[in-house]
């Protein structure tokens, strides 16, 4: 009986091809002078441009609650006047009873006040410096020491005038028209103009 003789097969390792050395190598090595400035220009470009928005996202809020404290004060001594000369009577433009005309500049509104039955004499005016100003005293010869800002530094009035129709007849309501022209200083101005009229409740 024969018998026959086998020899083991070897089977060859596969050689490695260049490009998977170059990964190793990479791998191995890190990133290249070039690349890692690349990566770094890259990230600068994105912050200045985040942080130019978050300045200006900042900006556009301080200003917005700059103008709506400034318009809130204004406000304030709008409803202050309106309040006033609803329960006022015998307007008159820096002296009792002168109606028909609007104010001057700088001429106070004055009237009587009844106010909790007890008859006040009350004035409001613009002052030099743009600020709205109240006074009130016992009498007309009082208003003139006692005036007090009521608007802040924060606001500019350009312009208040009263209006004040001649009243013809017991038909017709005692009534002022009251104009309110100002601004909010800043890097962007803002303008304002208010006007209301009020009649004698």
């Amino acid at each position: 009986m024969m018998k026959l003789k086998t020899t083991p097969l070897e089977v060859a390792a596969p050689r490695s091809s260049g490009l998977a050395t170059k990964s190793r190598a990479r791998l191995l090595t890190g990133f290249t002078l070039i690349e890692i400035m690349v990566a770094m220009s890259l990230f600068a470009i994105v912050a200045v441009i985040v942080s130019g928005a978050l300045i200006t996202v900042s900006d556009v809020n301080r200003k917005a609650q700059a103008i709506k404290l400034a318009m809130d004060n204004v406000a304030f001594a709008m409803d202050s006047m309106v309040f006033n000369l609803r329960e006022g009577g015998n307007y008159g433009c820096a002296s009792l009873g002168s109606s028909g005309t609007p104010c001057s500049p700088g001429d106070p509104i004055v009237f009587e006040s009844t106010r909790a039955g007890s008859k006040r004499y009350i004035g409001y005016r613009l002052n030099e410096v743009g600020s709205i100003q109240f006074s009130s005293a016992n009498t007309i010869g009082g208003l003139q020491g006692g005036y007090k800002d009521i608007t802040s530094s924060e606001v500019d009035i350009t312009n208040l005038r009263f209006f004040i129709p001649l009243v013809q007849g017991t038909q017709l309501v005692p009534r002022v028209t009251l104009l309110i022209e100002g601004q909010v200083p800043g890097k962007t101005q803002t303008n304002f103009y208010l006007q209301t009229t009020v009649k004698k409740i």
